[in-house]
């Protein structure tokens, strides 16, 4: 059992990191444009939508909540094509939200658990939001709605042959 946890855990490191690094590597390349094209953001969003589903798999709570925020960032700019997206804020949101993950992997990697708190960056990820919205509402335009997603179920996965 233990083994097949431990498996588990460097498949979730690994691919992680791997989108991670593509997440990284993207908004490196295009921080001094304009903005982010659509293929771009679809990337953004499906990269926030896989790390908060096996995060929410693996029971890493702090780290989920704070995928699933990012997320809705991209997916209200992917279904709104807001104007008003300050390009440099949202690229300094993703660093500080890929410096968070990367910190929690390290600790996940030394002591088995991540050991931060997302709370402050989600907030400031809230205020990002309710700013690049304020347009839309200001306009008295219709917000799109998100689609909804269950948040991951958690499971104790028991021993093998029945053992107690």
């Amino acid at each position: 059992m233990a083994e097949e946890m431990d498996s588990m855990l460097d498949m979730y490191l690994y691919e992680n990191g791997q989108l991670l690094e593509q997440l990284e590597l993207t908004t490196l390349q295009k921080k001094d444009e304009d903005s982010f094209d659509e293929n771009d953001i679809n990337e953004f969003f499906r990269i926030m939508h896989t790390i908060k589903g096996s995060s929410g798999i693996m029971m890493f709570d702090d780290i989920m909540k704070l995928a699933h925020k990012l997320e809705d960032v991209f997916f209200y700019i992917r279904e709104s094509k807001p104007d008003n997206v300050p390009h440099l804020e949202l690229v300094d949101k993703i660093f500080a939200v890929a410096d968070f993950f990367r910190a929690e992997f390290e600790n996940i990697e030394e002591n088995g658990e991540p050991t931060q708190d997302s709370s402050d960056l989600i907030k400031d990820i809230d205020k990002f939001l309710s700013k690049i919205k304020k347009e839309i509402v200001e306009e008295d335009k219709e917000l799109p709605t998100k689609e909804e997603d269950e948040e991951p179920q958690q499971f104790y996965i028991g021993a093998a042959g029945g053992e107690t």
